[in-house]
């Protein structure tokens, strides 16, 4: 038996020792739901700086050479203890004009690797060719992550100069915008040449989904600090001062995604049930616990923190979600009911019950207040992300078998109006073009067999109207022999054996919303101020808050999501603040 089948095996029987006190997979599989999630302790970014404080990592800036706009090259090195990676990274300037958040673009003004072991001379001239070509070019094993993006159009400017004259940025200016630059793709596992998540040991201190990525995504952020005060202080000379107070740690790296992220949570059940499941264990932890004085003073000291940071941005347009200052008064709903509940026998679970009532958003921030309570072993959480999403259906299995299962399973079909007229109005497609994932109305252009396969819900309702017409002792190999077309969805009947593997939703209606299940993969990354520049794609800041390279050490303590935006110092500072690797 292989550790993935193990440790999938021990989430499912984390999940099913709490299975009463969970929360049910047709509320939290619920799209407005998914579409209110939030960053969490158990966010990809947070348990990747536990894990290096746990442990020890040191990191920080060994070369750069960039010239006064910032253009040239960086390496940074991190040492877990066990292993050493370094991040290179090569930074130019390109019109503004060009700035674009999508695949498509030929250049980008950071092209960066996470790289295992030291960058010797041969190896930094192969990245040089390699690394700014992107998706042209080629790579190795050494190689665990490749990404890229540009400096934020508004603020990068706006910062150097700010510096160099030897104050702090303008509060007012910098609005909750959060980041100095902004990436869009982290690529890994085995693309272009690099190494696959099955290549790394056992003890590998990225043997956990996302780790590389994540590790990568921090020290881009630190890129970010490193670029604008070094161009601040080739402008600004003596007057120049670095980023201090708040300011250090304010800023975070900026991403931007659209629709790519859909196929994929549509094609992963298994990984999909992970990434609720291990929330879910968490929170009935949380939620079966008796009221005691030092919990119920935490949460107090985070419903204030989130309340200043929410209360500290902006009105910006969030439509479908809610802004800043819109978030405001959920948390003063919330405050309220704390304190009407939390004389309760069990509090915590008081607050969900009534939070689920007032509705998703106030609901998944109360989930994401919750889970701050939250000691879990983050060795033991670790390993419930790992999946093995090997599955295969029975030839043998009958017709009365097969329904059974669909109705035990994919019973919620039967709420979305999947046989009406707007059931099918888009398939999804890789373009040929731009080569990212797309939809399409089926009346304007026809699939030609080039859809990706993310309508489950329409193909098992299909399914399912086809096995009408056949009796229940028929063996379902026969009934593919005939229908061949069906075998995709049976395939997946037996793939979704997990409670939380399915967004209850049809991709492919007229009023599908993609950013809804979009929130819910970012959420889980740990990123927030979700900004939707369409129903497609939004921007969102990550790490913001976070601690910075140098700052690493025993005292680092997990509390730095959700900063307030620093505010205007009476005296602005004039001494570099930076802290040396």
């Amino acid at each position: 038996m292989t550790t993935a089948i193990r440790v999938a095996d021990l989430l499912q029987a984390e999940l099913d020792a709490r299975a009463t006190a969970l929360r049910p997979a047709e509320v939290v599989m619920r799209p407005e739901m998914l579409g209110a999630a939030r960053l969490t302790r158990y966010s990809f970014s947070r348990t990747m700086l536990r894990r290096a404080v746990a442990d020890g990592w040191t990191a920080g800036l060994i070369h750069q050479d960039l010239d006064a706009e910032g253009r040239g090259e960086s390496i940074y090195r991190m040492d877990t203890g066990t292993h050493r990676f370094s991040f290179v990274a090569f930074t130019t300037t390109i019109d503004e004009s060009a700035h674009t958040d999508r695949v498509i673009a030929d250049r980008w003004e950071v092209a960066a690797v996470l790289v295992e072991g030291d960058v010797d001379a041969e190896l930094l001239e192969t990245l040089r060719a390699e690394v700014p070509a992107q998706e042209k070019g080629r790579l190795d094993p050494r190689v665990l992550s490749l990404t890229r993006g540009n400096r934020s159009v508004r603020f990068f400017r706006y910062l150097v100069e700010t510096l160099a004259a030897g104050h702090q940025p303008d509060p007012d200016h910098v609005g909750d915008a959060g980041y100095i630059v902004r990436s869009t793709a982290f690529y890994a596992n085995g693309k272009f040449g690099m190494r696959s998540f099955a290549g790394y040991s056992d003890d590998h201190p990225f043997r956990v989904p996302y780790r590389a990525q994540f590790a990568a995504a921090w020290m881009f952020r630190e890129l970010g600090y490193d670029m604008v005060e070094h161009c601040a202080r080739v402008l600004g000379g003596d007057s120049a001062v670095g980023f201090e107070d708040g300011w250090r740690r304010y800023f975070g790296l900026g991403n931007a995604t659209g629709l790519g992220l859909v196929p994929y949570a549509f094609k992963h059940p298994r990984v999909l049930d992970a990434w609720v499941g291990v929330r879910e264990v968490a929170l009935a932890d949380v939620r079966g616990r008796s009221g005691d004085a030092p919990a119920a003073e935490l949460l107090g000291a985070w419903m204030e923190r989130a309340h200043r940071h929410f209360a500290s941005g902006t009105d910006d347009d969030c439509h479908p979600f809610l802004n800043s200052r819109s978030l405001v008064p959920v948390l003063e709903r919330i405050a309220a009911a704390w304190r009407t509940t939390s004389g309760d026998d069990r509090p915590f679970d008081s607050l969900y019950r009534w939070a689920e009532m007032d509705g998703p958003e106030t609901a998944e921030m109360v989930v994401s207040l919750l889970l701050e309570l939250h000691d879990g072993d983050d060795d033991h959480f670790d390993a419930l992300f790992v999946v093995d999403e090997r599955s295969s259906a029975d030839p043998a299995t009958t017709v009365g078998e097969t329904l059974a299962l669909l109705d035990r399973r994919f019973g919620w079909l039967a709420d979305l109006d999947l046989d009406g007229p707007e059931a099918d109005r888009y398939w999804w497609v890789v373009s040929d073009n731009t080569e990212e994932p797309r939809r399409a109305r089926r009346d304007l252009l026809p699939p030609e067999h080039r859809d990706v396969a993310v309508d489950v819900a329409l193909r098992l309702w299909r399914l399912r109207a086809a096995l009408r017409d056949w009796a229940d002792d028929i063996p379902m190999h026969r009934v593919l022999s005939s229908y061949p077309e069906h075998r995709m969805a049976v395939e997946r009947l037996h793939a979704s054996d997990r409670r939380y593997g399915e967004p209850r939703d049809n991709a492919c209606s007229a009023d599908y919303l993609p950013l809804q299940i979009q929130r819910f993969q970012l959420a889980m990354y740990g990123m927030d101020n979700y900004k939707p520049k369409s129903t497609d794609w939004l921007r969102v800041t990550l790490f913001q808050g976070a601690p910075r390279l140098g700052d690493m050490g025993p005292d680092v303590t997990d509390d730095w999501v959700l900063p307030p935006r620093p505010a205007r110092p009476e005296n602005p500072g004039t001494q570099d603040d930076r802290r040396s690797p």
